[in-house]
């Protein structure tokens, strides 16, 4: 049989074991908590996770929407004229100034850029992008160089 000094021994070993076992889960527990929280407050905002990430520099732009071109195609033998809305799209003020005063000039020259253009011309993506990269050249050789358009829209775009 076990002495009494035996069996006190045993039970404070016991107690001491379960303190620790109880310290441990709650020390888990708590940096648990915490990493949770933390997880929570850093990505739970309107934007989500894009928001722990760095947002990119993002310059500001400015936008000009030309009227409706409506042109006849250079497709013989055919009636066919293509319908468009166009903005452009540029970086400084001073070019939507300079836009804005040479708008006829503009306007000019999409005409005569569409006008040559067939049906064919506009049938794959590919060629829509080369005629996009066109039509931009051809408006930023009106522009001065320090006003130039960074990027041309198609608001709609309808061949009839």
């Amino acid at each position: 049989m076990p002495s009494q000094e035996n069996q006190e021994q045993q039970e404070k070993t016991r107690r001491f074991g379960r303190k620790w076992f109880i310290l441990a889960l709650a020390a888990f527990l708590a940096v648990g908590m915490a990493g949770g929280w933390y997880l929570f407050s850093t990505f739970s905002n309107s934007r989500g996770y894009e928001a722990a990430l760095p947002s990119p520099s993002v310059e500001k732009t400015h936008q000009v929407t030309l009227e409706t071109f409506t042109v006849n195609l250079g497709d013989m033998g055919f009636r066919r004229y293509v319908r468009t809305d166009i903005t452009l799209e540029c970086f400084t003020k001073g070019t939507l100034k300079e836009i804005d005063q040479k708008e006829y000039q503009i306007r000019d020259q999409v005409i005569t850029f569409l006008n040559q253009k067939k049906v064919a011309d506009f049938d794959s993506k590919e060629k829509f992008e080369r005629i996009r990269i066109e039509l931009l050249e051809t408006i930023n050789g009106i522009l001065s160089p320090e006003n130039q358009v960074r990027a041309i829209y198609f608001n709609t775009f309808i061949i009839q």
